[in-house]
């Protein structure tokens, strides 16, 4: 006999909306117990042609009637709102939040229950105040109300920004009913909002990078530059001129050998390349603390830059939380710049989309030419060392930041800073872990008896 599908049932439930709770519908009104109470009194009355009896049954209809009309309007106009502070706070802020409740109508509220569903990370400072909810990591914030006929209540709620993300609060539903608690109506009364908590930002002395020129002979804001996008004309070629300048189609139409001369530029271009892999192996899984060190110090990094007056942007293999999605944010100066880049990076998930050395043979060509690439990776291997002596030979200018415990090898020519994380990394799985991932529920349980038995599997 098959076993009952639960998650398939689940599916099916969230699919269909939320439950109709009872007074939603006029049969809940004829199935009530007191309607049919009434009636069983009202046949009984009329044999007995007891008159009392037959007006206690129509006084009984009566406040079932006017308690289920009561139930079906007392959710009408009834708005619920919840206003921050700042929706974009660092780790570690306390910031108030407001919920507001406002009953728009003339008919008065008994009693309301709103569940409003909160992230613990991003939930009251008072923890208490969350009650168990059956997703993970959450809780739920119930409140109850009477509100008169127009009447509005506020209540303020301080939060604590506990850790790095981008976060969904809500939705919220409300219950409420008659006075007389017959009947009970519920549905949504806000949908979600969002709260981004911004990666933490150190300065860079705190993280082991020199405060004068961290990267490199690149620092130097009022040099002139050469734009290879932009070529304003030709000249005659001279022994040090690099022969991938050379300019053929003019050389072939003068006879001479000829070289580009670019239009000069003084912006600097930055590019921060994130490597969201932890761990070299994939099945290894993901180091929580490493993840949050390398997007800490991309978000220190971008943070400097921009108030060097670089034109920054960010690029990882990595995907948005609540998107699933890529991303890429060219270098730019503008005022609304910084924001874009802390907000992307409070949203990147441990989720990998492609390895670190193909990744950036892949994105090389949609990057400026004369941007200087900083590599934020957790490890390095043969693939990720052989992508960056490729870029340095094509004329890339790179800055190596190696964040784990292993020494970064010394490229020539790369900028190379080692920055280990403090913490440990957890334990890995043994190999004989990873070797069962293919086996069927049967095996492995199979195995587990057989070791815990002491016999070979």
């Amino acid at each position: 006999m098959a076993l009952f599908d639960f998650e398939k049932a689940e599916r099916e439930l969230l699919q269909s909306g939320r439950r109709q709770i009872a007074g939603d519908t006029v049969r809940s009104l004829l199935d009530h117990r007191w309607v049919g109470m009434a009636v069983l009194l009202f046949v009984l009355g009329a044999l007995l042609r007891n008159t009392t009896l037959m007006a206690l049954t129509g006084f009984m209809l009566v406040v079932v009637s006017v308690s289920w009309l009561w139930s079906r309007r007392a959710l009408q106009k009834v708005v619920y709102l919840r206003r921050f502070q700042h929706r974009r706070v660092f780790p570690g802020e306390e910031i108030e939040a407001q919920v507001v409740v406002e009953n728009r109508k003339l008919l008065p509220l008994g009693w309301l229950r709103v569940e409003d569903e909160w992230p613990l990370v991003v939930g009251p400072l008072d923890e208490s105040r969350l009650n168990a909810a059956s997703v993970p990591d959450a809780g739920v914030l119930i409140n109850t109300y009477t509100l008169r006929w127009n009447q509005r209540v506020r209540r303020r709620i301080p939060i604590l920004a506990r850790k790095r993300g981008v976060y969904a609060i809500g939705p919220a539903y409300g219950l409420s009913g008659d006075p007389f608690n017959l009947f009970e109506r519920g549905r949504e009364l806000a949908s979600t909002d969002y709260l981004i908590v911004y990666p933490e930002i150190r300065p860079l002395e705190d993280l082991g990078l020199p405060m004068k020129d961290p990267l490199g002979d690149v620092s130097g804001q009022q040099r002139l530059f050469e734009d290879p996008n932009r070529i304003m004309g030709a000249r005659d070629y001279r022994p040090e001129d690099d022969i991938r300048h050379v300019h053929w189609k003019a050389t072939a139409r003068t006879g001479a050998l000829q070289t580009k001369v670019y239009e000069p530029t003084r912006s600097v271009n930055l590019v921060l390349c994130l490597n969201v892999g932890t761990y070299e192996e994939h099945w290894h899984g993901f180091w929580p603390d490493m993840l949050e060190y390398l997007v800490s110090v991309t978000a220190s990094l971008a943070y400097w830059a921009f108030d060097q007056h670089y034109a920054v942007g960010v690029v990882a293999n990595g995907t948005l939380a609540h998107a699933d999605q890529p991303f890429r944010v060219l270098p730019g100066r503008s005022r609304h710049q910084l924001a874009r880049i802390l907000e992307t990076l409070a949203g990147v998930s441990y989720i990998v989309t492609a390895g670190f050395a193909t990744f950036m043979l892949e994105e090389s060509p949609h990057l400026p030419w004369g941007a200087t690439l900083v590599l934020v990776t957790a490890y390095m291997n043969d693939e990720i060392e052989a992508t960056v002596i490729r870029l340095r030979d094509s004329g890339r200018r790179l800055v190596l930041l190696m964040l784990g415990k292993q020494e970064p090898p010394l490229i020539p020519g790369v900028l190379v800073h080692h920055l280990p994380i403090a913490s440990e990394p957890p334990p890995l799985p043994d190999e004989d872990e990873g070797a069962e991932v293919d086996l069927t529920p049967r095996e492995r349980f199979l195995r587990e008896r057989a070791r815990h038995d002491g016999r070979p599997s």
